[in-house]
């Protein structure tokens, strides 16, 4: 199957949450929740036992196990997470592996973020915070699936890697200098394993839902909470950074060096793949890693 639209199998959907669900639902409607790929989840307008209900569906995607029993594991966890359904290795209800999870009704954490209100700074760092507070003890259920870690270490020598079999004087400048300026970095600690702002869901100035699990793992903090802030530049200069750095006890001094290692990262990504990353293309990556040379 080289699509999957879950309007064109209405029954199939209508068994397959019956089932999971113990109840008697009536499909209505469906709705992809990003442009179209095989990975893309949908959400299903249904009625459950008469009741109108919105749930999300993930079929096929590259790492659906993962997300769906690190989900699974979150709902002991005190941070508001979707609860998940019918995981179905097996393949027999819609012919792929799935599952499903209740819809989150609320806006994206990003509108707030960037028109510079109060709460929703405070928000990002309380939620970051938490997530990275999860030990590896409260998801024991799931430990064995954390073996590998994405340090900052880690990250530098995947991106230097590139540049091995693609020489270039800028590369080597930006390595070494990454290299022999590093200070005491954290230890990993648990994220969702992508914090875009869109992954934080709010309603009436609470947060409602931490989506997107996918990647979920355990990673170098600081370079996991920074990415909004690479994304959309506008967010740094007003003193977050240095707020949640001082929340955890982490080396403020070391948020230049992240910024470079973040330019050498997409850099790297942006010349292996030779597509743009959000705003960030080939000239503009090299401009800000000549300048971060400059000025650190």
């Amino acid at each position: 199957m080289t699509s999957f639209n879950p309007n064109d199998h209405r029954i199939q959907c209508e068994d397959y949450l019956s089932h999971s669900l113990r109840s008697k639902v009536r499909f209505v409607h469906a709705e992809p929740l990003a442009k179209s790929t095989r990975q893309a989840p949908w959400r299903l307008d249904v009625e459950v036992d008469g009741v109108p209900q919105k749930f999300v569906l993930r079929v096929d995607a590259r790492r659906i196990k993962h997300e769906y029993e690190v989900l699974r594991a979150m709902e002991s966890i005190p941070i508001p997470t979707p609860c998940v359904y019918g995981w179905n290795p097996e393949r027999e209800e819609l012919g792929m592996p799935c599952f499903f999870s209740n819809f989150v009704e609320g806006e994206s954490l990003l509108k707030p973020m960037l028109a510079g209100e109060t709460w929703a700074e405070e928000l990002y760092i309380d939620t970051v915070c938490a997530l990275q507070e999860i030990t590896r003890r409260d998801l024991s259920s799931v430990n064995e699936q954390f073996e590998n870690e994405e340090t900052a270490d880690n990250i530098l020598e995947a991106a230097y890697e590139y540049f091995k079999t693609a020489p270039d004087p800028l590369a080597d400048a930006v390595y070494y200098k990454l290299k022999l300026t590093k200070l005491n970095l954290p230890e990993a600690r648990f994220s969702n394993g992508d914090l875009w702002l869109d992954n934080l869901i709010v309603r009436d100035r609470q947060l409602v839902g931490v989506i997107d699990f996918e990647s979920a793992g355990f990673s170098d903090p600081i370079f996991e909470f920074l990415l909004p802030f690479f994304v959309s530049p506008e967010l740094r200069g007003r003193g977050i950074e240095l707020r949640y750095c001082q929340r955890m006890r982490f080396d403020v001094d070391t948020l230049d060096w992240y910024h470079g290692l973040e330019y050498f990262d997409t850099w790297h990504w942006v010349r292996s793949t030779g597509e743009t990353f959000v705003h960030y293309n080939d000239e503009n990556l090299s401009a800000a890693l000549k300048s971060w040379l400059a000025e650190t």
